[in-house]
C-alpha cells in the first residue's frame, strides 16, 4: 500500500496538488497497487475511513488548526491581521504535529503501508515525523517521501514570527528517504535552502486531456452564449496570487483597443477564497456580463470546458510549475501566461505559447490581439502545445517511474 498525505483533502477540492493526488492514486490502482489518501479531519468530517471519488480517504484527528486556517484564508484581506491574533496560538504547530504523529502511528499499525508520501506539508509533516520516530519507534517503518509543489515564500507563524517555507523542511530533511521537486525552478530554490531534491514533473494524461468534438457539459448553453462569442478560459484556484484581478483589466483594455473584442467572454473554472473579492472587481469594471464562473466536478467535466475554449489566459504572479497550463496545452489551446521560471520549463515563447512579463496588462493585450487576428499562428501554437505535452510531460512517464522506483 502507498499512502499520500496532504493537510486537507475534501470532495471536489480545487488545486494542482489535489488533482494530482486523485490522478496518481487512480493510476496506481489501475496497476494493482493499493493507495490511500491521508489527511486531517475538519469540523464537517469524522475521523476514520470514507470513499471519495473512488479513493479510500483516512482522516486523522489532529485538532482544529485546519479549520482555523480555512477560516483565515477565506477572510477578507483587511481582516486577516486581526483575525490571526484571534485564531492562532504560539503552540499550534507543535501541538498539531504531536497529534498527527499519534494518528500516523495508529495508521501505520493498522494499514502497514509500504511508503507514505507527504505533499506540501512544510511545517507539520517534518515535525510530525520527528515526534513519530521519537515516541513510536518501529523495527520496520515505511519509507517516507516529501513532494514540494510550491516555490519559496515568507510565512508568518501563529506566534507572529516570520520564517520561510523551506526552513523547517531543511532542518528535518534527513527524515525523508527522498525529496521531490515538481520543477527545476523549485529544485534550484531548495538547493539554495540547503535541501537536496530530485525533479519529477507531474505530467498530464494525454489520453484524457485532449480536445473533444462532442461534450456533455456545454458551457455555451449553460451561460447563454453563442458560437459568435470567443471564450477565454482560466482554470485553477481562486486565490489572489494567480493574478485574477488582472483579467477584468485585460478584457477592458482589449475592448478599448478594438470593439471586436466585445465578443470575448471569460470563463473561469475553479473555486477558492478569492472568489467573492474577484466578483466585486468584475462588478467595479462593469463586466458582469463578460465573466462566467463554474467549477468542474471531475476531470471529464474539466476536459469538456477546455474543449470549448478558444484560448487559455493565466496571469499568475507566482508558480512552481503550472499544472493547469499543461492541461490546457494538452487540449491544444493557445496559452497566454506569465513569464516565470517554472513556466519557462513548459512554454517556449511564440513556439508553443506566449509568455508575458508579470503583471503587464498591455503586453497581455498585445499578444492576445495579435494571435486572435492571426489564425495560422493561433493554430500552430495549439498544435505545438499538444506536441510538447506528449513529448515531455506525459503522465504515463510519471506513473511508470513511480511504479518502477517508488513501490519496491
Amino acid at each position: 500500500m502507498i499512502a499520500f498525505y496532504v493537510d486537507r483533502f475534501s470532495k471536489g477540492q480545487i488545486g494542482g496538488v489535489h488533482a494530482y493526488l486523485r490522478r496518481v492514486s487512480h493510476a496506481l490502482q489501475d496497476k494493482g497497487i493499493n493507495t490511500v489518501i491521508l489527511t486531517q479531519k475538519s469540523k464537517d468530517e469524522s475521523p476514520g475511513e470514507e470513499e471519495l471519488d473512488g479513493l479510500l480517504v483516512v482522516r486523522l484527528d489532529c485538532g482544529d488548526l485546519v479549520d482555523r486556517l480555512v477560516r483565515f484564508n477565506y477572510a477578507p484581506e483587511g481582516e486577516k491581521a486581526l483575525l490571526a491574533k484571534q485564531l492562532f496560538k504560539k503552540s499550534d504547530i507543535e501541538v498539531t504535529a504531536l497529534k498527527l504523529a499519534r494518528g500516523l502511528n495508529l495508521f501505520i499499525r493498522d494499514y502497514k503501508p509500504h511508503a507514505i508520501h507527504f505533499h506540501n506539508s512544510f511545517s507539520l509533516a517534518p515535525y510530525a515525523l520527528y515526534f513519530l520516530k521519537q515516541n513510536y519507534p518501529r523495527n520496520y517503518p515505511p519509507s517516507y517521501y516529501f513532494w514540494c509543489h510550491s516555490p519559496q515564500k515568507s510565512l508568518i507563524y501563529p506566534d507572529g514570527s516570520v520564517n520561510n517555507l523551506y526552513n523547517i523542511l531543511a532542518s528535518f530533511q534527513n527524515m525523508f528517504k527522498m525529496i521531490f521537486s515538481v520543477s527545476k525552478y523549485v529544485n534550484n530554490l531548495m538547493l539554495k535552502a540547503g535541501i537536496n531534491s530530485k525533479v519529477r514533473y507531474l505530467g498530464v494524461d494525454t489520453a484524457v486531456f485532449k480536445k473533444r468534438a462532442e461534450v456533455r457539459l456545454n458551457i455555451r448553453d449553460k451561460f447563454g452564449l453563442s458560437a459568435y462569442h470567443h471564450l477565454a478560459l482560466y482554470s485553477g484556484r481562486f486565490i489572489k496570487e494567480k493574478g485574477l484581478d488582472l483579467l477584468p483589466k485585460i478584457l477592458e483594455a482589449l475592448i478599448a483597443r478594438d470593439k471586436k473584442f466585445s465578443t470575448f467572454k471569460f470563463v473561469l473554472a475553479g473555486d477558492g477564497p478569492y472568489k467573492a473579492s474577484f466578483l466585486e472587481i468584475v462588478k467595479e469594471h462593469g463586466l458582469e456580463d463578460s465573466f462566467f464562473l463554474l467549477r468542474a466536478e471531475n476531470d471529464d467535466e474539466l476536459v469538456d470546458i477546455y474543449s470549448q475554449a478558444n484560448c487559455f489566459v493565466f496571469p499568475t504572479l507566482r508558480e512552481a510549475f503550472g499544472l493547469s497550463i499543461t492541461e490546457a496545452m494538452s487540449c491544444s489551446l493557445p496559452c497566454f501566461t506569465t513569464d516565470l521560471p517554472g513556466i519557462r520549463e513548459i512554454i517556449t515563447h511564440t513556439l508553443n505559447g506566449i509568455l508575458v512579463k508579470k503583471g503587464d496588462i498591455s503586453e497581455f493585450v498585445r499578444w492576445i490581439s495579435s494571435v486572435h487576428f492571426n489564425s495560422s499562428l493561433e493554430k500552430s501554437l495549439g498544435i505545438a502545445a499538444r506536441e510538447t505535452i506528449e513529448k515531455k510531460f506525459a503522465f504515463k512517464e510519471h506513473v511508470d517511474y513511480f511504479v518502477r522506483r517508488l513501490t519496491k
